[in-house]
């Protein structure tokens, strides 16, 4: 009869031990890299939604600029070649401002007013930026990259508009905005410890930067940055920063202006948490070396089924679905889910933000030409008509002048509930700037939408709380494809006939004529 070998209690639980340790140890080997790759993804997509969030706040400082410019551009000094007093009014509206000044060039490039400089004192023969000339082959606003102000002798940059003298652009007007400017505009933003936030020209020149602007404004980026910044892409990188600093970029570009964002998260934060982390589960292995493999098997099984839901609910996260959590069976977990939770809400929040006009609720500019390409691109699809609406409040600058600015909101959110209230379901209403809003009616013709503009100038007209001024509106009307097939085309129809409208005497509509 052979002998069984037998072992020593001590060395079954050895073998024991042994047995559980394994399963264990390689359990929280690959939960300690999932934990690690979700944790990257997440921060890269932070990265990701906070320079879109800052291009959005970009964009809508740069229109609320251009509006300005607008405005100034359509003063009766300029119309009737009266610099000098020009040059007082524009001196005037500095004081409301939040630029360091206007310049008025002609089409040599030669200042003829700079607010900078008493009038009628010399003026610089040169340093205007060549992208400004643009203004006058391109007859729509410009934003220049960065450079070195002639009078200043700073780091500025500029926006142009056309000023049009009996049909055809006698100036450029421009505003400068100063480095500083867009500084503090980064500083107003809610970054995480360590992270940087860059904005970038269209060469890759940094024109902002929300650590060392001084030291680093005025200078190119990191050869990687200005490769992704000239090729116009939007991309996730991992680079250094001028100071050598590792970090994960992502890189969010405007569409109108042609600048870039980029914002980092040091690399090694991520380390850090990767250390803690495996600290964490090295303890807790240790921790659970005189467990049972029964016992080790339930608890693995129940931590993998959480961090995988809560996987799957991080990446559902960031295909932006709707957040569905999982059941989860551990405290930390909850702790966990409850962050996600958190998370999704306040993505929602920036989403909403950089869409909305944060005034009247009404769809901002980026979020108007969205929806209005899709639905240009279905009505072609199914051969319907739509139609812009480019409406402009009349009277509303006597608000703002005697009841003051807290009045004109009040007006501005009054007007964009009317708008909405005379909408239909299927239409969009967006504030664009100012006092500007534009309206598409879906699957309309020209005969309704004449008449839906008409209801909007009378609801418009009426009385407005909170003021006495009489404030109405003047409406330009462009029909898809009768005026133009995309969407600037019609945008620029409108624009003209809401112009014909205020000519006419405001308080109208005004169809754009035929396209040529």
């Amino acid at each position: 009869m052979a002998i069984q070998e037998r072992f020593s209690l001590r060395t079954s639980l050895f073998i024991l031990v042994l047995a559980c340790v394994g399963p264990l140890a390689a359990l929280s080997a690959v939960l300690l890299v999932r934990q690690d790759l979700q944790q990257r993804e997440q921060v890269e997509a932070s990265t990701e939604l906070l320079a879109r969030k800052v291009v959005a706040d970009l964009d809508r400082e740069m229109a609320g600029i251009e509006a300005a410019l607008k405005v100034l551009s359509t003063s009766q000094s300029l119309q009737t070649g009266n610099l000098r007093a020009f040059h007082e009014e524009a001196s005037r509206a500095l004081r409301s401002g939040i630029v360091r000044n206007y310049v008025l060039t002609d089409a040599q490039g030669r200042q003829r007013v700079n607010t900078l400089v008493p009038f009628g004192q010399a003026l610089p023969t040169g340093g205007t930026p060549e992208q400004l000339m643009d203004v006058f082959h391109q007859r729509t606003p410009v934003l220049t990259d960065l450079f070195i102000g002639p009078v200043t002798r700073k780091p500025t940059t500029a926006m142009g508009v056309p000023v049009v003298v009996d049909g055809e652009v006698r100036y450029s007007l421009n505003m400068g905005l100063p480095a500083d400017t867009l500084n503090k505009m980064l500083e107003r933003q809610p970054l995480p410890a360590e992270w940087l936030v860059a904005v970038l020209d269209r060469h890759g020149v940094i024109v902002a930067r929300s650590r060392d602007a001084p030291r680093f404004v005025g200078t190119p980026a990191v050869a990687e940055l200005v490769a992704t910044v000239k090729a116009q892409r939007e991309e996730r990188l991992h680079i250094l920063t001028r100071e050598g600093v590792p970090v994960s970029t992502s890189v969010a570009r405007s569409e109108r202006w042609g600048w870039s964002v980029a914002v980092g998260a040091p690399e090694h934060l991520l380390r850090d948490q990767r250390t803690a982390m495996t600290a964490t589960v090295a303890a807790g292995t240790l921790a659970a070396i005189g467990l049972g493999l029964t016992v080790a098997w339930r608890l693995a099984r129940r931590v993998l089924a959480t961090v995988q839901g809560l996987n799957a609910a991080a990446r559902a996260l960031h295909r932006g679905e709707p957040l569905q959590l999982p059941r989860v069976q551990l405290r930390e977990a909850e702790a966990v889910a409850q962050a996600m939770q958190r998370a999704a809400v306040a993505m929602e929040q920036v989403k909403y933000l950089a869409q909305h006009d944060s005034l009247t609720g009404l769809a901002n500019r980026m979020l108007f030409v969205e929806l209005a390409r899709h639905r240009l691109a279905l009505a072609r699809r199914q051969n319907q008509t739509l139609a812009l609406l480019a409406i402009d409040l009349d009277g509303f600058k006597a608000v703002n002048d005697t009841d003051g600015h807290a009045a004109g909101d009040s007006v501005l959110k009054q007007a964009a509930a009317r708008l909405e209230a005379a909408c239909r379901e299927a239409d969009v209403a967006a504030r664009l700037g100012g006092d500007e809003f534009m309206v598409l009616l879906g699957s309309t013709d020209a005969a309704n939408a004449e008449r839906t503009g008409q209801r909007l100038i009378d609801a418009l007209a009426q009385p407005y709380a909170g003021t006495d001024q009489a404030v109405s509106a003047s409406v330009g009307l462009a029909l898809f494809p009768e005026h133009g097939e995309h969407l600037e085309a019609l945008m620029a129809r409108a624009d003209e006939a809401l112009y014909a409208a205020k000519a006419a005497g405001k308080h109208r509509l005004r169809r754009a004529p035929p396209a040529p």
